[in-house]
């Protein structure tokens, strides 16, 4: 019998594709050309990641971490590595993706996690 919502101590991140990542996706694969924004972000990844005291927490994390994000990214389209961009860092993680950030996650589900 399912108890309600169960909130889950974890952040969801939600990576949402802009145009440098569709124009390199053109270059790398030029037989993709009616892969567009709307396709890619039909439905964006979502990824869980811990929970943080500050703004200031989360983006020194995300900074650290938004390589992993970004190849996995990256991977979900064109698995040939050595087409990626050589830098993956945040900087270039936020030309080529929009990121928002939601603090509560609730699991409605039955099955344990």
């Amino acid at each position: 019998m399912n108890m309600g919502p169960i909130e889950i101590n974890r952040t969801a991140l939600i990576a949402i594709a802009k145009q440098p990542f569709i124009d390199w996706l053109h270059a790398v694969d030029p037989s993709g050309g009616e892969v567009d924004l709307r396709t890619v972000n039909q439905e964006p990844s979502v990824y869980l990641v811990p929970v943080f005291d500050s703004d200031e927490d989360f983006r020194e994390w995300f900074g650290q971490h938004c390589e992993i994000i970004f190849e996995e990214q990256l991977a979900g389209w064109w698995t040939d590595q050595r087409s990626w961009p050589p830098n993956r860092g945040i900087e270039v993680f936020e030309e080529w993706f929009e990121w928002y950030r939601h603090s509560m996650v609730w699991d409605l589900g039955d099955e344990p996690i």
